[in-house]
């Protein structure tokens, strides 16, 4: 049983970080289980055997801060409940079925999985990278089809092939990322400068193969490619290097 998009969205994003319990477990197995009330106790025996009673009860808490739990005190005792936004009152199973089955009629499960802050941010990030395989693609196969004899200048070499591997490197990348929960970046910014000086001095060895190997016109290759590492160059200064200190800098 998957959580409701209204739970999923609260939840924090799922990195698949060596933690001994996570929220989404604990809500998971709230949500799974057949009663509207749990104790500490009950939460602690349905989860992994190995967690601390301390561990349970922060976890919960946690999910108490996001307002996906609830709290009632009976009697010095403290009970968790799934705080629905459907109700105001701790809902019973029945009542749980009826909401899910409404749910489950109202909304496309594939637009609710478009619509995850995590989906749209991995979306997001790999277009952006794949500028660069597009980039890529292109003088690659226009290398090796002016190199080879087999491969003959036509609309499906020419086009498609840069076109197929763009693609497949972007929904590849996007589908790791979303299976293994990996991010795929550079953790500082001083490996962000090695690799963009990398990419640099990447494509002038790319530049000077196309001029003395292949022939290419010196001026245009040469004015291309300065066109295209200025131009990198601010984007890189204006909007990538601020956007990675902002995140970076988050807890």
């Amino acid at each position: 049983m998957s959580l409701p998009p209204w739970i999923s969205a609260e939840l924090p994003e799922d990195r698949r970080v060596n933690t001994k319990l996570t929220e989404r477990h604990v809500i998971e197995t709230m949500h799974q289980s057949d009663r509207p009330f749990f104790s500490l106790q009950q939460i602690e025996q349905q989860v992994k055997p190995d967690v601390s009673k301390v561990t349970v009860r922060n976890r919960l808490d946690e999910l108490e801060n996001r307002g996906i739990v609830a709290t009632e005190t009976v009697a010095d005792s403290t009970l968790y409940y799934i705080n629905h936004p459907e109700s105001e009152w701790p809902l019973s199973p029945e009542g749980k079925r009826a909401l899910n089955n409404e749910s489950a009629g109202t909304e496309n499960p594939f637009r609710e999985f478009l619509r995850h802050p995590r989906v749209r941010l991995i979306v997001r990030e790999e277009l952006l990278r794949s500028i660069a395989w597009a980039a890529f693609s292109l003088f690659g196969w226009a290398i090796l089809i002016s190199s080879s004899e087999r491969l003959q200048a036509t609309v499906w070499t020419v086009v498609g092939l840069p076109v197929l591997t763009w693609t497949s490197l972007t929904v590849g990348l996007i589908g790791l990322r979303l299976t293994t929960g990996s991010d795929l970046q550079v953790q500082s910014t001083e490996g962000l400068h090695v690799v963009s000086l990398g990419g640099v001095v990447l494509g002038g060895f790319w530049a000077a193969f196309l001029i003395f190997v292949l022939g290419w016109p010196p001026l245009l290759t040469s004015g291309l490619y300065l066109f295209v590492t200025v131009t990198y160059l601010v984007v890189y200064r204006r909007v990538i290097l601020p956007r990675f200190a902002s995140t970076s800098s988050r807890p």
